[in-house]
């Protein structure tokens, strides 16, 4: 804990035990008196020549024994004027205002625990949040950062902040997604925590802003970063309406490639697993990987992802494998392969995706016109 912040802490301490004895002092003079009278005789100071030695804290903790304070500060200030029968909207109008920005740029100063430590403190300030949500979104890419900022409960806190902002904030709900984004990358804990934490809020912030473009495709990121390599993820996004939610992304932005192209990879991911693929199946994926792939038949990159959603969808089951080759499937494959031979991902998804429906398909001779039986 800085010196800066100690000095702010005592000097906004002073500002409440004053606004809360001008209140006493005029409205319960008793009360004032007795409250006084009750308080305890301060120890005697250590003198310098004391051996006396604080033990040593770590700047985790003393971020931690910060906040609290604060906290309990606030409680007690609250407390103190509703017992002196000050007028509720009083309490806040006389309570200090605060400079977000100042309070983050010198919460900054200590690192991703600092601004985490910054928004325990001021959960209910929508500015000092989305500050320091944005400051986080560069520091999370860090794998020792992710793993710190997991383990210091940042998840949960984002959980909290969203539930109380979401509504309000499309900057706090846009920079949350981006952080958890960058936490569930490649690190197992933190999806597992965020799957199970933030998954509902994050499928809310989505709707709630679904002509917001990047947002969109953020919260679609970290649906494919939930779930790579992890089936608990995939089904969890599958039975809480991760699938309605990628697909109203791309009906909302059909013009979009952006879009198009991260929702087929964020159904490929999902479709990985043999339940989720029936929920992609029943909810419209194929139809809507299809019509990307359609839409957009000279971009490799989405030709790629939709071909590999579509074989992730025929792999879950026998009935699975039917109804993509009865929907269109093996012909935008085949226009996918002609018009892009030199995508590796096209070409060998592809085959395999003919392997996998080809005893469902009619063979044909020309791509998407059937042979004509003799």
């Amino acid at each position: 804990m800085d010196q800066e912040n100690i000095i702010t802490s005592l000097r906004t301490s002073l500002q409440h035990a004053q606004a809360i004895i001008d209140q006493l002092a005029t409205k319960n003079p008793a009360l004032l008196n007795e409250i006084v009278s009750a308080l305890p005789v301060p120890p005697p100071l250590v003198s310098s020549a004391s051996t006396f030695t604080p033990a040593p804290i770590s700047e985790a903790q003393a971020g931690t024994m910060f906040a609290e304070s604060r906290n309990m500060e606030r409680d007690a200030f609250f407390k103190a004027r509703i017992a002196a029968g000050i007028d509720d909207n009083k309490i806040i109008d006389l309570t200090p205002k605060i400079d977000c920005k100042k309070e983050v740029e010198r919460a900054s100063k200590n690192g991703p625990i600092g601004l985490v430590n910054v928004m325990k403190l001021y959960p209910e300030e929508e500015a000092v949040q989305r500050r320091s949500l944005r400051l986080l979104i560069p520091l999370s890419k860090n794998p020792s950062t992710r793993t710190l900022l997991g383990s210091y409960g940042l998840i949960p806190l984002i959980s909290t902040l969203l539930k109380l902002h979401h509504k309000t904030s499309e900057g706090c709900t846009h920079f949350s997604i981006r952080v958890l984004s960058n936490l569930a990358f490649s690190d197992n804990d933190n999806k597992a925590k965020i799957g199970q934490l933030v998954l509902d809020d994050i499928l809310l912030g989505m709707k709630n802003y679904p002509d917001n473009l990047e947002l969109q495709c953020d919260g679609m990121s970290v649906l494919c970063n939930l779930g790579h390599e992890s089936d608990t993820n995939k089904r969890l996004i599958a039975q809480r309406g991760g699938v309605s939610s990628v697909l109203d992304a791309m009906e909302g932005h059909l013009g979009s490639l952006k879009i198009q192209r991260q929702a087929c990879w964020a159904l490929l991911t999902v479709a990985g697993d043999e339940v989720a693929a029936k929920r992609v199946a029943s909810d419209g994926g194929v139809g809507a990987v299809l019509a990307a792939m359609v839409n957009f038949e000279g971009e490799g990159d989405l030709q790629g992802f939709g071909i590999w959603a579509l074989c992730n969808v025929a792999f879950g089951s026998e009935a699975l494998a039917r109804f993509v080759a009865q929907n269109g499937a093996p012909e935008v494959a085949q226009r996918a392969i002609y018009k892009h031979p030199g995508v590796k991902e096209v070409m060998s998804k592809a085959e395999e995706l003919m392997k996998r429906i080809g005893k469902y398909v009619k063979p044909t001779n020309t791509i998407g016109k059937p042979i004509q039986q003799s």
